[in-house]
């Protein structure tokens, strides 16, 4: 199996693992120059979180972490998934 064929069967997998799954947070952020935007779901299609706007920065990317995790707690999802789109 080559690699390609290798990485796409552990996406398939991966995919398949979180569809429908209770444990996962999805973190979707939209990734600009200086400020990202951020959406926090689950793969049930249950909104947490939406228009988190963080900076480009150490504290912006703790600030993402902190809320991360007080997600994570208060909706008692033990795995996070995260999704990254450039904006341009």
């Amino acid at each position: 199996m080559d690699d390609l064929t290798s990485r796409l069967h552990l996406f398939r997998e991966m995919k398949s693992s979180i569809r429908g799954s209770e444990r996962f947070l999805l973190v979707g952020i939209d990734i600009a120059k200086n400020k990202h935007h951020a959406f926090f779901g689950t793969p049930n299609g249950r909104t947490l979180w939406k228009n988190l706007v963080f900076d480009n920065s150490t504290k912006g990317f703790a600030t993402l972490q902190a809320l991360v995790r007080d997600i994570q707690y208060q909706h008692g999802l033990s795995e996070v998934v995260y999704g990254l789109e450039p904006t341009a």
